[in-house]
Order: structure tokens, then C-alpha cells, then sequence
């Protein structure tokens, strides 16, 4: 017998997570709908949608195809996706909410999210599942059990130093990966995000922030991550102009002041699957 308000999750490693929601759910097994932003990813986005087929048979698999130029699309169908196409580029919070809504429409109890171009692993969707047995949002972190197990650019890392550190400064709240787009939300966060959008369009630290100001209880797990395929969207000259975005976002809420002052700034919970 599960505790009132936690249902059974089976998966294709055999493990039982015991999921806790926020809002009512019937004697049921969950509903779990993943959802795969993409954007040119035909090259990857193949073995993405099968590894996540295969870890949870159960699952609905949504890939929203970002106006892609290269058959993402088509890649996608045929490995048992269902596509949604967006009718022109809507980057990768447009791509995010419109997930979040077919997801929500379909009943989802866990929605998770994961990137199409293979960094995220599918054996790790079991440890999202864990996490949220305790949390609203559950992050995959490549740093909570060691190293990133791939070569990150000198730049890049110092940017994710500078956003965990923005996170604990700013918003209270100690992570050790905020830009990581691995996660699993309740559906209750993710009504908040469709219909409000991500605060200043951004979804890393500065949206952090604002759903651990507002009660949301985040938690991180350790996972691993592959070094990504293709050329990342914050690459380059693009990365720079992001982490300006974020900083400046981050600013403001400063300005707009902290949660409750402590010593110590909260520590995100740690759940280790």
C-alpha cells in the first residue's frame, strides 16, 4: 500500500519510485510524459527517443521539433516519437512550454524534459523519477557526485561557477548545476510555466530563483552526461550574450530582494537514486 498521495512507478530496470504529487491523483498508475525540445538534431535525435522508449516503455515520448531544417521531424516519427511542429522558431522556452502543455492536456502526472542531441542520458530518466518523491523539481546534475565525465570549455565552466554561485547569493538556494535541462516537474509547475512563460525568457538560474522564492521545492540527483553533439546553442559569442541575459535577469531580482535572510543560504535537496 503506497502512502496517501504517492503512486507506484515501474520502469524498465525493475525499480519501484515512489512519486509524491502535490495535487490529487486517482489509484492509478502515473502517467509519465517526456518531452525532447529540438532543433536540427536528426542526427542524434534518433537514439534519444529510442534510449527513452526503452527505459520507460510506458512513458508518452513527445519531441517538439523546433521548425528544424534537417528532418528532425522524420527521425523522430520513426524512432515511436510523437512530433509536435512548431510553426516557426520559437527557441527553447517557446519549445519547453509548448511540451509542457501537450503534456499537461494528455494527463501527465511527471513531466520530464531532456535535450535531443544525446548529452542527456536515458538511463538516467529513472533517477528524475526517484528525486520526486520529495520535490516539485528534480535536476539531473552532472557535478552532485564528482566531475562532468566530459571535457567542459574553460568558459563555459567558469559561467556554470557563476551562476551557482548567483543561485546561493541571489536566491538563497545552493545547486550545483542551475543551467542543467534535465528535469522532471510536477504538473502543477508546469501549468505555472505554460500559461506564465519563464520569467525575462529564460530558463536556467533566474527561473531557479523565482519558483524557490514562490515554495518550490527543488531537489537535484546525480547524473551523467555526454559532451553534447552538433554545435550547442550557447556556443561561442551566443554563450557570452546568454550569461549577460541571465546575470542582468539575476540583477533584478536582487534589486527586487531575497528570500527570508539566513546565515546560510538553503541547500537544495540532494536526493541520491
Amino acid at each position: 500500500m503506497n502512502p496517501p498521495g504517492q503512486r507506484c512507478l515501474a520502469t524498465s530496470d525493475g525499480a519501484a519510485h515512489q512519486v509524491a504529487y502535490r495535487g490529487p491523483v486517482a489509484d492509478r498508475t502515473p502517467s509519465i510524459t517526456v518531452i525532447i525540445p529540438a532543433r536540427d538534431e536528426a542526427h542524434a535525435i534518433g537514439a534519444v527517443v529510442a534510449g527513452a522508449r526503452t527505459q520507460l516503455p510506458t512513458a508518452r515520448i513527445v519531441v517538439i521539433d523546433d521548425a528544424s531544417r534537417d528532418g528532425t521531424s522524420i527521425v523522430a516519427g520513426r524512432a515511436g516519437a510523437e512530433v509536435v511542429t512548431m510553426p516557426g522558431h520559437m527557441g527553447y522556452a517557446g519549445a519547453l512550454r509548448a511540451g509542457y502543455r501537450v503534456a499537461l492536456a494528455g494527463g501527465a502526472d511527471v513531466i520530464i524534459q531532456m535535450d535531443g542531441d544525446g548529452q542527456h542520458r536515458p538511463d538516467d530518466l529513472h533517477a528524475l523519477l526517484h528525486g520526486m518523491s520529495g520535490a516539485d523539481v528534480v535536476i539531473g546534475s552532472r557535478f552532485l557526485a564528482g566531475a562532468a565525465g566530459y571535457p567542459i570549455p574553460h568558459g563555459r565552466r567558469a559561467g556554470m561557477a557563476a551562476c551557482r554561485w548567483m543561485a546561493a547569493a541571489v536566491g538563497g538556494i545552493r545547486l550545483t548545476d542551475p543551467t542543467s535541462g534535465f528535469r522532471a516537474l510536477s504538473p502543477l509547475v508546469a501549468q505555472r510555466l505554460a500559461d506564465e512563460g519563464f520569467p525575462s525568457g529564460l530558463t536556467e538560474t533566474s527561473l531557479l530563483i523565482h519558483l524557490h522564492r514562490a515554495g518550490v521545492q527543488i531537489a537535484e540527483v546525480p547524473v551523467r552526461m555526454l559532451a553534447p553533439t552538433g554545435r550547442s546553442m550557447h556556443a561561442g559569442l551566443a554563450g557570452g550574450a546568454h550569461f549577460v541575459r541571465i546575470s542582468w535577469a539575476v540583477l533584478g531580482q536582487a534589486r527586487r530582494g531575497t528570500t527570508a535572510a539566513a546565515p546560510e543560504p538553503a541547500r537544495a535537496t540532494a536526493s541520491r537514486a
